[in-house]
């Protein structure tokens, strides 16, 4: 029987999560021999090789390593090495529902058009929701990711082709374009999904096919993230030169923002990181979080976000472009956006 669908799993010293991640996928509904696995190692330095290895012969898993090239490489690679007409995007750090891949494939079987694209629906894990960070990225503030008023079977458009939860036809992409390689983190997904949207892409919202993120992320994750995001915004405004990019990507209210703020920003993370060790000292204590520190701190949460992430569209914006191609691997201290208690 054919391969019908492939699951892509690009990878990068996750090692920790891989196992879980192998599981969900070990258990879905459909059959094996419909399915395939296409995981890429992004030139790991953990255990991921290993791990990989291991579940070879539990899984319909084909391996590939590469060196460390970044996001859209390993996309890329996996998309040329799959064998389904259906290409599933599988973030490392998400648990497949049983259903999922019966709940893409049934998708793109209804809706045949090949330039129709399916989102996915993601969740935190039960214990994450609660953390206050990770409460305000995905129900207040979105940063990570929100699916707000969307309604099954809605049709939406390229801004909502989030890599790690779409599918698409492999013909379709390999037409038309797959990703730019010089995206190594952040905005690849969007910028194909504009280049797809002039053949006519469009973004159907399926809420069965569902994923479980598993991976916390600390208030500094929620900087440097947001950070190498802003990077990431200013090279797709440059290399579109569309205004409406530029709009979406908010390069001229990040760089006004950044000129009012940038004295203020180290008091202005450190404000938040206070309120924010508070909060998860109330949340520890299994007491609920009083209205008035919870407005504060998805205040001081926004503000501290947003700034991290105009500094890199205005950092980017400023700098020589052979820095530009160094500014791949940033610590925190590195961009400005210090990790030390405050």
């Amino acid at each position: 029987m054919p391969i019908e669908i492939s699951a892509l799993l690009p990878t990068r010293n996750r090692a920790h999560f891989l196992p879980k991640v192998l599981e969900g996928l070990e258990r879905q509904s459909l059959d094996r021999t419909r399915f395939e696995i296409v995981a890429v190692d992004d030139g790991s330095s953990d255990e991921t090789p290993q791990i990989l290895e291991a579940w070879r012969d539990r899984l319909p898993l084909r391996i590939v390593r590469q060196n460390h090239a970044g996001i859209s490489a390993a996309k890329n690679l996996s998309v040329f090495m799959a064998q389904g007409p259906i290409l599933v995007f599988l973030d490392d750090d998400d648990v497949a529902e049983p259903d999922l891949l019966v709940a893409h494939l049934a998708a793109h079987i209804a809706y045949p058009d090949p330039a129709i694209a399916v989102l996915g629906h993601t969740r935190l894990k039960a214990e994450l929701a609660t953390i206050p960070v990770m409460h305000h990225v995905t129900e207040v503030g979105y940063q990570l990711f929100s699916y707000g008023g969307m309604k099954a079977g809605q049709l939406m458009e390229y801004t909502e082709f989030w890599g790690g939860r779409t599918s698409c036809k492999r013909g379709f992409l390999l037409l038309h374009g797959v990703f730019h390689p010089d995206f190594r983190f952040g905005c690849e997904d969007i910028e194909l999904g504009w280049r797809l949207s002039r053949a006519g892409l469009k973004v159907l919202y399926e809420p069965r096919a569902i994923t479980v993120m598993i991976r916390s992320l600390s208030f500094d994750d929620f900087c440097l993230r947001s950070y190498r995001q802003g990077r990431s915004q200013y090279f797709f405004s440059e290399l579109c030169a569309d205004p409406k990019i530029r709009a979406y990507c908010e390069i001229d209210v990040a760089a006004n923002a950044w000129a009012r703020s940038r004295r203020d920003y180290a008091s202005i993370l450190r404000k938040a990181r206070q309120l924010d060790r508070l909060a998860r000292l109330w949340q520890s204590a299994h007491i609920e979080i009083p209205p008035v520190l919870q407005s504060a701190l998805d205040t001081a949460y926004r503000e501290a976000f947003f700034l991290s992430r105009a500094k890199g569209i205005v950092d980017t914006a400023t700098i020589s472009a052979p820095r530009k191609q160094q500014l791949n691997n940033l610590s925190l201290l590195d961009c400005g956006v210090s990790s030390a208690s405050g």
